[in-house]
């Protein structure tokens, strides 16, 4: 981008905007039908020091995922995750997104489940848990990521590429921030 803008919005406002511009996507007919859209999300990013290893372990990344569950029960799934572990090769890059619920007895982070790649290639089941912990730079948000394990595959749409590789992570974030949002958004005239 070689513009900068005078003016900052914040990540809320930036979904809050994302969503209002979904409700201009809804046909007029479907506008008078919807009240009340129940929207769940996890965004954020930066860089997260792995736990398991007696080195040092980083990884950059970057996760948005949202559910939207509309009042005539349809669910329209958002999102996007992209993973690099420093020091090392290793990619990963989401395909599809196809959940984005609350972890189960919390209520401060999001399981996000869909299709990932390693290094730009196959196709492999993912499971992410992100939790909010906390303002941005406190290191208390966290991110456990596994793909094609057991986990990853339990509930899985489709067999992965292969069943040789498998990857997990968790580490806590020592810059930049996750936000956990759950809002009711009422579209109705």
């Amino acid at each position: 981008m070689t513009q900068q803008s005078s003016f900052a919005i914040g990540r809320r406002g930036v979904l809050a905007a994302g969503i209002g511009a979904l409700a201009f996507a809804i046909p007029a007919r479907a506008q008078i039908e919807t009240r009340l859209i129940l929207q769940r999300g996890m965004s954020g990013g930066g860089l997260a020091q792995l736990e398991g290893s007696d080195d040092p372990r980083l990884a950059n990344f970057g996760l948005f995922a949202s559910s939207l569950q509309l009042p005539e029960g349809k669910t329209l799934v958002l999102g996007a995750i992209q993973w690099l572990e420093a020091g090392s090769d290793l990619q990963l890059q989401s395909i599809e997104v196809v959940s984005c619920i609350p972890i189960p007895e919390r209520s401060d982070g999001a399981q996000v489940r869909g299709r990932m790649q390693v290094n730009g290639e196959g196709d492999y089941p993912f499971l992410i848990r992100a939790y909010d912990g906390g303002r941005p730079g406190s290191a208390l948000d966290r991110i456990e990521i596994a793909v094609n394990t057991p986990e990853a595959l339990d509930g899985a749409a489709s067999q992965p590429s292969d069943t040789e590789f498998t990857y997990e992570a968790t580490g806590i974030l020592v810059a930049g921030d996750l936000q956990w949002v759950i809002s009711d958004i009422d579209v109705s005239g």
